[in-house]
């Protein structure tokens, strides 16, 4: 059976949607603002303070390998709906619709940090990501046109974990002294060991296929701690998905992240030496993980014909994505940077010729 909740207004009926920055449940028709509690029950996804008496549920199974197909309760549309997506808005009436049995189970997340940053604040966000960016093309500012702003939350499996295991390393020390004649260079060689033992915690690794895993790395970090047991009412007026990408999937890019991060901090301890080698040795990872919505606004930036995907941390506001790079830009700024080291050089050589004149 397929389960169809929809989040309206207690007092008219309007759809409601979820308030990033007051973090409350807003009617934009009658300004009706709701609290969501800490408590609630989600068993038979019955909320305090929402009637779900007049739900119903509808499923459309002809094939196999169809998408489902959902019945809006308010105007009775037929709404098709991707299979990793748990929200959706009836295109017919605008109300909200969460698909519950999307998110009950073994589907539900384990927790979602809601948005903290409005839409409405992301150009500024992005004139600030375009500041001090060089190589844009000079039309870029007045030519390019923002995309369509898409809230989503997009599902993480977070890893904490420890990596413990052992080190080998080749050390070199080299120095030179003058006997008679004669500068001899003397190297010391070493074998050195190291045992490492890391705990990490909540390395957050994204578990959809259709969005760039660069991308969401560059995102980081999110404030887990802010981390709120799930709620439906959370999803309201955002697009939200369920993970296509199970935890054994994507587990490997955390373990290479975390044994990475630890060797980095194993190497900065071998100080001193000349030289640095890897000799052996092996980290091992145990990892556990939580299933966790996070928020992302998702959007294009079309220039030139060419579509460039950007995305904002919904939590802190942070801005990533690709950029145009104009060629004769580059190019230009290429020659200056270069000029700019020719003179450099010439000025020290002009220096050292008239010190020595």
């Amino acid at each position: 059976m397929e389960h169809v909740m929809e989040q309206k207004c207690a007092s008219c009926g309007a759809p409601l949607r979820f308030d990033p920055e007051e973090s409350v449940l807003i009617c934009d028709s009658c300004g009706n603002r709701q609290a969501i509690p800490a408590e609630l029950q989600v068993g038979n996804i019955t909320l305090d303070g929402i009637d779900f008496s007049a739900l119903t549920q509808q499923v459309t199974d002809e094939h196999a390998d169809a998408l489902p197909v959902y019945h809006c309760v308010s105007c009775g549309a037929e709404v098709i709906v991707p299979e990793v997506q748990i929200t959706t808005t009836c295109p017919y009436c605008a109300n909200n619709i969460v698909l519950t049995d999307k998110v009950t189970g073994k589907l539900r997340p384990d927790g979602v940090v809601p948005f903290r940053i409005d839409k409405k604040r992301l150009p500024d966000a992005v004139n600030e990501f375009y500041k001090d960016k060089a190589l844009l093309p000079k039309r870029f500012f007045s030519e390019h046109v923002l995309g369509k702003v898409t809230g989503v939350y997009v599902p993480f499996w977070v890893f904490s974990g420890n990596v413990s295991g052992t080190l080998r390393f080749r050390g070199e020390m080299s120095g030179s002294f003058r006997r008679g004649d004669y500068i001899i260079t003397q190297t010391h060689h070493y074998q050195l060991l190291r045992d490492a033992d890391v705990n990490f915690h909540d390395v957050p690794v994204d578990a959809s296929e259709r969005i760039s895993n660069d991308l969401m790395d560059s995102l980081e970090p999110f404030d887990i701690a802010d981390v709120k047991p799930f709620d439906t009412r959370y999803l309201a007026g955002f697009t939200a998905e369920r993970f296509d990408q199970a935890q054994g999937q994507v587990s490997d890019r955390a373990k290479r992240r975390m044994i990475a991060s630890t060797e980095d901090a194993v190497i900065s301890t071998l100080n001193g030496y000349s030289g640095i080698r890897r000799a052996g040795g092996e980290l091992r990872a145990a990892l556990t993980a939580r299933y966790l919505l996070l928020p992302v606004y998702l959007f294009s930036m079309e220039y030139g014909g060419k579509a460039y995907e950007f995305a904002m941390n919904g939590q802190t506001g942070k801005v990533v994505g690709e950029l145009p790079v104009s060629k004769s830009v580059s190019w230009s700024y290429f020659l200056k940077r270069a000029g700019a080291t020719a003179a450099i050089i010439a000025g020290a050589f002009f220096a050292r010729y008239m010190m020595g004149a």
